[in-house]
């Protein structure tokens, strides 16, 4: 990788750490006048984390070792290795948190693929940026991926070319993600969710990391994705002014019998209603227990079902045709034997065919 500034750890001693350095660097066979600015003292050894900027371009990679030379003496001053091969500069609370990613630079490949997963956050890492990174073979950088996913620490989202996301990182978007859409819900109850592209826009997102951390959420039924867009599964949208209007004519058309005579392409043309949307309306009326839904879609007005239980009590022990039940009713025999279904689901009668038991 070419680079002018890098994060290394060197074993100088004798030295003000407190004050930038200028020294002569040599890298295998490159040599160059280079500042060296102390980060702090790693945990291990007496060992220093620094950042080093050359005067000139060098090639370098993760774990490449170097010299420091004093510049005009020319006698070694120390010895250190290469962990971070492309450095910004940083200060204060910045330089703290260098030093704990360069601390975990330290360990083997596999934990510096973990760091640099770590790193990169809910971005992602991709396979050009760790052969970037440091000398990995394809088959190697494999190996530990699949390794670093077996202890949870990583997950993979592509073999070809590989791509993963550190898991915590995960984690962390998918808290993100419920907790903004939590708060757009609470300013907009009218809005029936978030579009998927406002999620993937807001965070910055790789199409691939927003589809897992989706699912992860689905699967713990904390979110639900309606169509295009994203919702707390909790979450019902308001109903406006005008939809309140329309819930009060469904529920009398469905108290008067209407929902016999007309279909739900009917009931659409006369609200001007997208299916989606009459059947979220017809769904918050269930919801508030206005009408009952049978297994086969046959909508009934709670009061009026509550008055055919009424009067089947009267005849608690007594077994009824279809013809019985059509006269208590008044329902044709298309609606009977629906409702009949029904009231066997609610344990208000029982089938003993071929009539049924009204149980007392």
């Amino acid at each position: 990788m070419e680079t002018k500034c890098f994060d290394a750890l060197v074993d100088f001693s004798a030295v003000d750490h407190k004050k930038i350095l200028d020294v002569f660097l040599r890298v295998k066979t490159e040599g160059t006048s280079a500042a060296v600015q102390f980060y702090g003292k790693a945990e291990k050894g007496d060992l220093f984390f620094v950042r080093v900027c050359a005067s000139r371009i060098l090639h370098l990679k993760w774990k490449d070792k170097f010299e420091i030379k004093k510049k005009r003496e020319g006698t070694l001053w120390g010895k250190g290795i290469v962990l971070n091969p492309v450095s910004s500069e940083v200060r204060g609370k910045k330089a703290a948190k260098r030093m704990s990613f360069l601390e975990l630079l330290r360990g083997d490949k596999k934990e510096m693929l973990a760091a640099l997963a770590q790193e990169r956050g809910i971005q992602g890492l991709r396979e050009r940026e760790v052969i970037n990174f440091c000398r990995f073979t394809k088959s190697s950088l494999r190996r530990a991926c699949q390794e670093l996913e077996q202890e949870g620490k990583v997950r993979i989202l592509s073999f070809s070319p590989l791509f993963l996301v550190d898991q915590p990182s995960l984690v962390f978007l998918s808290e993100k993600i419920v907790s903004y859409l939590e708060q757009y819900h609470q300013k907009h109850p009218e809005h029936s969710g978030v579009s998927k592209e406002k999620i993937k826009k807001r965070y910055d997102l790789h199409p691939r990391i927003l589809s897992l951390s989706l699912k992860i959420l689905e699967k713990k039924g904390l979110v639900e994705q309606r169509g295009d867009e994203l919702a707390l599964a909790k979450f019902q949208r308001a109903p406006t002014a005008a939809e309140e209007n329309i819930l009060q004519e469904l529920e009398k058309m469905c108290f008067q019998g209407e929902f016999r005579s007309v279909s739900m392409k009917n009931l659409q043309q006369r609200f001007r209603l997208s299916s989606k949307r009459l059947n979220m309306l017809l769904a918050l009326l269930i919801e508030r227990e206005k009408i009952v839904q049978s297994k086969d879609g046959f909508f009934l007005h709670s009061r009026w079902l509550e008055e055919i239980i009424s009067k089947l009590k009267e005849h608690s022990g007594k077994e009824l045709t279809v013809s019985d039940f059509k006269k208590i009713t008044g329902l044709s025999r298309k609606y009977a034997i629906p409702l009949l279904e029904l009231l066997d689901q609610m344990g208000v009668t029982r089938r003993i065919s071929p009539s049924r038991r009204v149980i007392g």
